[in-house]
């Protein structure tokens, strides 16, 4: 008897050193906590989607300048060496040269109708889009970086309240086994204690596993593993940037918004795009020539030779199929298409930003209770406590109530971070979550 009491207290102290060293992995605080703030400069310098962004406004900008070129003069040079030889009629003599030629041409386009014009403001307005895109692309980043960083937080929050739980069933387990083993206590308690703590092992095994998963979303964004999710600071709450009303957070967003400016500039881009087609199908381009052509025994002649020529010309292409009109039609449907496309993002806006103000304001609401149940618990259970130790409680009582308190305390937990969540994607749909306001938390 006393070599298995021997043992089963090895296993018991193996248990609670292993859980201690877990709550100690995930709890204790290290000398220097890690803030939110401290991790955005870095993940908007090394973000891929961030990078293929700013790779995007940078590509416009260049095309902005190369559709600038087209009002530039053209230069054109050729040159050539070769043999010619001509068989001429009786009265003249062949000729077996070694022929040198070369030409230069200068265009300048004079005129074209609106066509290059309307080619710069398409770039132009495709680099405004580019650039709306790149802030909207910082603000989703920096919106799922927070929700990656403060799931870290609650789920190694959630799982400290399950290690706690744990270590209080397991204790309490521990006294009514030794009450029964000197003939003091009941089987039933025991046995009723047991099944608790394998409930609580099992919150807390699941928690552990959230936890890690909610490590991995954290390491997919940051590109680099949490090193103490325990230290991860709450972050200050950006609160005065909160409209007063949800009619004043719709035109913020509706005004400032990236991702509908950016759908907007770009629909403006088809417009110009069928400007350009009109003055391409339905009008000529005038263009100032200068020609200069130096040659040498060249066209059957021997010696050399220079021609200079200045010209306005007009070029006209035009299909017979009278497919410029559909080109233009095309070029206007485009149009239309963007432009249906943007008033559509328009309501797509409006009623994502009722639906964060109404899951903010209810995870607000929500977090208030949660709050009052879980002191309400806590108080609960240590009353509890002392009405056991009177006799005027059952073993039962006290599980059920340590229970209570873990989830009471997970559900305020998870109600705090959903605040916080609200918070920072309503200020993300009005499109004013900037860096700087994670920086000052």
């Amino acid at each position: 008897m006393r070599g298995d009491l021997g043992v089963r207290s090895m296993h018991k102290l193996r248990g609670i050193g292993l859980l201690m060293l877990d709550f100690l992995m995930v709890a204790s605080v290290p000398a220097q906590a890690q803030s939110l703030g401290e991790l955005i400069p870095e993940l908007l310098e090394t973000h891929n989607l961030i990078k293929a962004s700013q790779a995007d406004l940078e590509a416009a900008s260049q095309n902005v300048k190369s559709s600038q070129g087209a009002w530039f003069p053209q230069l054109d040079l050729t040159a050539h060496y070769g043999f010619e030889a001509q068989n001429k009629p009786a009265e003249s003599d062949d000729t077996d040269l070694a022929t040198r030629e070369a030409d230069l041409s200068i265009t300048q386009l004079l005129w074209d109708f609106g066509k290059t014009n309307a080619d710069i403001r398409a770039s132009k307005l495709n680099r405004s889009a580019s650039r709306f895109a790149l802030k909207a692309q910082t603000q989703d980043i920096l919106l799922i970086a927070i929700e990656a960083y403060l799931n870290v937080r609650l789920k190694a929050e959630v799982l400290m309240f399950a290690l706690q739980s744990e270590s209080n069933i397991k204790r309490q387990t521990e006294i009514e086994d030794a009450l029964v083993e000197r003939g003091a206590g009941l089987s039933t308690d025991v046995l009723d204690s047991k099944q608790k703590l394998a409930g609580a092992q099992s919150k807390r095994s699941a928690a552990a596993g959230e936890l890690k998963t909610a490590r991995n979303a954290y390491r997919r964004v940051f590109q680099a593993d949490v090193e103490d999710p325990g230290a991860l600071e709450k972050p200050n709450l950006p609160i005065d940037l909160l409209p007063a009303s949800v009619e004043e957070a719709i035109n913020t967003a509706l005004r400032e918004n990236p991702t509908l400016k950016s759908a907007s500039t770009a629909s403006r881009v088809n417009r110009e795009i069928a400007n350009s087609q009109r003055a391409t199908g339905f009008f000529p381009v005038v263009n100032m020539v200068g020609e200069a052509v130096v040659k040498k025994d060249s066209g059957g002649t021997v010696g050399n030779q220079q021609e200079l020529l200045g010209k306005v010309e007009m070029n006209f292409p035009f299909n017979l199929g009278f497919t410029a009109i559909n080109t233009l039609k095309a070029a206007k449907g485009a149009a239309t298409a963007g432009e249906r496309r943007v008033s559509d993002a328009r309501d797509q806006l409006e009623l994502d930003v009722r639906d964060a103000w109404d899951i903010l304001e209810t995870a607000r609401e929500k977090l208030e209770f949660d709050r009052n149940q879980a002191n309400l618990a806590a108080e609960f259970l240590e009353l509890a406590r002392r009405e056991r130790q009177l006799g005027n409680r059952t073993l039962n009582d006290i599980l059920d109530a340590e229970t209570e308190l873990i989830d009471s305390n997970s559900r305020a937990a998870a109600a705090e971070t959903a605040v916080a969540v609200g918070v920072y994607t309503l200020i993300q749909r009005m499109g004013r979550l900037e860096a700087d306001i994670l920086t000052r938390s």
